[in-house]
């Protein structure tokens, strides 16, 4: 089915595909949560915050390369049983549409199931000509205990012996009978869609049916990895070189540059959101499918309500305008920053103040595959790897403003607290589609040390920040964490957590490990997993070499 190829060639090209947020450059701080903002004794005070390079006046020389990926609802749509999703939920509906027939009692599947076992627990005498929905009220009035065995009991038996159902839907109905909602069970008096006394609401609670249950599961996923879904890779390295020393920062201040070389990538469908309801049509009639926490509820519909909101017809359409998008970004940045930084000295207390002005370099690309029956993935998958033919390249310049204060107490002079606000011009880069528009972001952290090597760092997103990915609820990140460091002569370890407020990713454990400066490995997990081909992999994983000196 072309459906359940499409969602396996999207999951094998991962390779294609982050997010555009705060980011993170350097191990040190990424092997303490994330937490940068106000940690003196990192080489990248640059990319974290300018106004470091005068709380920690050094020589420093930092280089780094990473790659991470995060994923959220794509993957587990490979999971996904299309073709028996949507033939029970259509199984299930077309055993409540009944057929076109003459007067009471004569429409065929469970309308005929239950006006039969209504006749049978009232007493034919007296229904002769009423509808369907007249027995079902006169039945409801009589029994307001909520008692109604003797009725469910007799609708599984015309089931049964119903020569208008098949052995499957005997089976499912058999099963769900029990768990129906009579006192909202609707039938139209007049007739609906051609069918006399057509089924027009029927309400069945989770549990009844674990195949039902499964494929209503499924239909719930699948609409909800439509409205908000990413499968993202972020590749940021760099290199920078601080020059600084307390004379020189005390008379004239810290400099520092760097060379930060980014690559985004991501994949995510941008819905179409008049074509989200769950409509189906069935034996000519047409119903529409609300999932809720407690169970589910079929409606009557129509065809032009089919016709112009369906999720169903969104993925048969052959106008690309009407269908679902799968929207492939990808986005190199380049950055050459020049930071400066400069220490206040009050009594008691130190203000450090930095600046950095970026100049900035993007390659944006953009790409648009329609969601639907007749597109062809396997032509339009391999037609990305000659998009860059079309990309856009632009420049623009950033700008960071940052501020450290140290306390300066006698005995207690090692608790730093930093503020950070990022791109504060908005630098803005051509696209094909959507321009890449990096909007400011602001992050606050606290930082602690001791003379014994020992540290622990924090930060938190003040903003939340615009992921990269172009779909129909906008995407955001806002991260939280930090960690602990401990300091040795030749080597260093750091622990800590992290936790995408925006992103349901988990908790994100990181660490890492310095030997010599030279060699730095820092790893950043996420504690939620997805399966890909039945294997775990984290939702959220993220890997850097690296190194840094100072003096």
């Amino acid at each position: 089915m072309k459906a359940k190829f499409f969602l396996t060639s999207f999951v094998a090209c991962v390779s294609l595909a982050s997010a555009l947020e705060f980011g993170g450059m350097g191990n040190t701080s990424a092997g303490m949560g994330g937490a940068g903002v106000a940690l003196k004794n990192s080489a990248w005070g640059l990319y974290y915050n300018p106004a470091l390079l005068s709380a920690s006046p050094k020589v420093k020389f930092g280089y780094s390369l990473g790659v991470g990926i995060s994923e959220k609802n794509l993957a587990q749509l490979a999971t996904v049983d299309i073709a028996n999703m949507q033939d029970t939920a259509t199984r299930l509906a077309s055993s409540f549409s009944g057929g076109s027939g003459g007067g009471a009692g004569a429409v065929n599947g469970v309308v005929d199931a239950v006006d039969k076992a209504l006749d049978t627990v009232l007493g034919s005498t007296g229904t002769t000509g009423q509808s369907t929905q007249d027995k079902l009220t006169s039945y409801l009035q009589s029994h307001k205990d909520g008692n109604y065995t003797d009725l469910i009991d007799k609708i599984k038996d015309e089931v049964q012996k119903s020569s208008s159902l098949d052995d499957l839907q005997k089976g499912l109905l058999g099963n769900i009978l029990g768990s129906v909602d009579y006192d909202n069970l609707k039938f139209d008096n007049s007739t609906a869609g051609g069918v006399a006394n057509a089924l027009t609401n029927i309400t069945i609670s989770k549990g009844s049916d674990r195949g039902l249950d499964k494929s209503m599961a499924d239909i719930a996923l699948v609409q909800d990895s439509i409205k908000d879904s990413n499968l993202s890779l972020v590749s940021q390295n760099g290199l920078v070189f601080q020059l600084g020393s307390r004379p020189l920062n005390n008379t004239v201040g810290t400099l520092a540059v760097g060379l930060f070389a980014s690559a985004y990538s991501s994949m995510s469908i941008n819905a179409n959101p008049d074509k989200m309801r769950l409509i189906l049509e069935a034996g000519g009639n047409y119903y529409e499918l609300k999932i809720t926490d407690s169970g589910y509820t079929y409606g009557l519909s129509s065809k032009s309500d089919y016709d112009a909101h369906s999720l169903l017809a969104a993925l048969q359409t052959t106008n690309p305008s009407d269908a679902h998008n799968l929207t492939i970004t990808s986005f190199v940045l380049s950055e050459i920053p020049i930071g400066y930084a400069r220490t206040f000295y009050f009594k008691n207390s130190n203000l450090n103040v930095g600046v950095s002005g970026k100049l900035m370099n993007g390659i944006s690309v953009q790409n648009k595959i329609a969601i639907s029956t007749n597109t062809d993935f396997a032509k339009e998958l391999s037609n990305l790897t000659q998009s860059f033919n079309g990309s856009n390249a632009s420049r623009a310049f950033g700008v960071d403003v940052g501020l450290v204060y140290e306390i300066d107490l006698p005995k207690f002079r090692n608790l730093t607290f930093g503020l950070v606000g990022k791109n504060l011009n908005s630098p803005t880069f051509k696209s094909t589609i959507e321009d890449v528009v990096i909007k400011p972001q602001v992050r606050a952290g606290l930082g602690y040390y001791t003379s014994s090597g020992f540290n622990i760092a924090f930060d938190v997103d003040l903003t939340q920040n615009d992921l990269l990915a172009i779909s129909s609820l906008k995407q955001k990140s806002q991260m939280i964490g930090g960690g602990m460091g401990f300091l040795w002569r030749g080597m260093d370890l750091r622990v800590g957590a992290m936790k995408d407020l925006r992103q349901d990713t988990g908790l994100i454990l990181t660490g890492g490990i310095n030997l010599l400066g030279f060699l730095d490995i820092t790893l950043q997990s996420s504690t939620k997993f997805t399966d890909i081909q039945n294997i775990p992999m984290p939702q959220y994983l993220n890997l850097r070499v690296g190194g840094s000196f100072s003096w």
